[in-house]
């Protein structure tokens, strides 16, 4: 708990400074809190080594932002500074020095605030450091904390579209974070999920029903037997004019019986009742057809299923779910229609990429390379 107080005491002292006894919006130590967790949950196994996320996104309200303009140098440095301490404490490596960068999420109320932790490569994070140095350098010409590689859009004018803020969520004792509020894409794609909810259950096939009349007892069950043995099948003798033919034995004036073997005993099936072919048979369910998204920092596997899957930030019913503040709430649509995958974009705020190509719909191959965000994810065919 020192490595927190130390940080909040730091923090405090460097906002106090900027602000001259501005009240501080939220806990600082709850901001260290919240990173430290991230960097706990976002943290794999790359090449054998434990890989810590080097990139560390501050969601603020427009309020706060104000608020927090003239300190966020400090407060940034700061907490890449108490990242890289924890990592080190539990033996973690980045790919370079950790960035820590703060956005507007309109849909936050004042207080609230979300962390975000992406792993990225190091061109990636090199780029991002960048324009951040950029940003902070002359913040009044991007409006704030809005990363100058965002775009934002015109507001819609979809009234379903419109903002929704949920309650916070404490998801570290006394860590309340707004982690899942919901915002429109007109805040550049970076609202935070919104609350989880369960998916309802398909309905399983009706079993198929008993036989009306009830089992059957075992003597009708089996079939009738007929021993032309015991009444052996009599073949008549053709005639030519008028005479019986010579190589058919006669016995007693008459022609012969044929006599059937005792194992050639002919069996016939008792079709006259309906129930005896009543049997239930079943159903089998196809296995759906499916593809996989692998994202190639973390190795972390996503499934897409046919027809359609939702790609984006937002948890919607079979949707594929990407925490990035980068990614659009719905960014794009993966479709199978019978013969190949394709991926739509649909309106995102930063577009969607393959193989490092801007597109709007695109067939995917095995193997291709889908852009999402500051996500990279290769396109697998299952």
């Amino acid at each position: 708990m020192n490595m927190f107080r130390a940080f909040e005491t730091r923090v405090a002292k460097a906002f106090g400074e900027a602000q001259h006894g501005v009240a501080a919006p939220f806990s600082f130590r709850k901001l260290a809190k919240r990173a430290a967790h991230e960097m706990e949950a976002e943290t794999y196994v790359v090449d054998g080594v434990d890989t810590a996320p080097a990139l560390y996104t501050v969601l603020v309200s427009a309020d706060d932002d104000a608020t927090l303009r003239p300190a966020y140098a400090e407060i940034a440095e700061e907490l890449s500074q108490f990242v890289e301490a924890e990592a080190a404490r539990k033996s973690y490596v980045f790919v370079g020095k950790p960035l820590a960068r703060f956005m507007v999420d309109q849909s936050l109320r004042h207080g609230r605030f979300a962390v975000f932790a992406n792993n990225v490569d190091a061109l990636t994070l090199q780029k991002l450091r960048e324009e951040e140095e950029a940003f902070l350098s002359g913040f009044g010409a991007f409006g704030g904390a809005a990363s100058p590689s965002i775009v934002t859009p015109l507001p819609s004018e979809d009234p379903q579209d419109e903002p929704v803020a949920a309650e916070p969520v404490d998801m570290l004792g006394d860590l309340t974070i707004a982690d899942h509020a919901v915002s429109d894409d007109s805040s550049a794609g970076l609202s935070v999920l919104p609350a989880d909810f369960v998916d309802e259950s398909l309905n399983q096939a009706n079993a198929p029903s008993p036989v009306a009349n009830g089992p059957r007892p075992l003597a009708d069950a089996l079939p009738e037997v007929v021993d032309v043995a015991a009444n052996p099948i009599v073949t008549p003798v053709p005639e030519v004019d008028g005479l019986r033919v010579p190589s058919v034995p006669e016995v007693d004036g008459g022609p012969a019986p044929i006599a059937v073997p005792q194992a050639a005993r002919h069996i016939t099936p008792n079709t006259q009742d309906s129930t005896f072919m009543s049997v239930p048979v079943p159903m089998v369910e196809p296995e759906p057809i499916s593809c996989l998204l692998i994202d190639r920092q973390s190795g972390r596997t996503y499934q897409g299923l046919a027809p359609k899957t939702i790609i984006g930030r937002e948890r919607v019913p079979g949707g594929i779910i990407l925490h990035d503040p980068n990614v659009s709430r719905h960014h794009a649509e993966l479709t199978y229609d019978g013969s190949a995958w394709r991926i739509v974009d649909l309106n995102s705020t930063n577009g969607t990429l393959v193989n490092d190509v801007d597109v709007d719909s695109c067939v995917l191959r095995d193997g291709d390379l889908i852009t999402l965000g500051l996500l990279n994810l290769e396109f697998r065919e299952s």
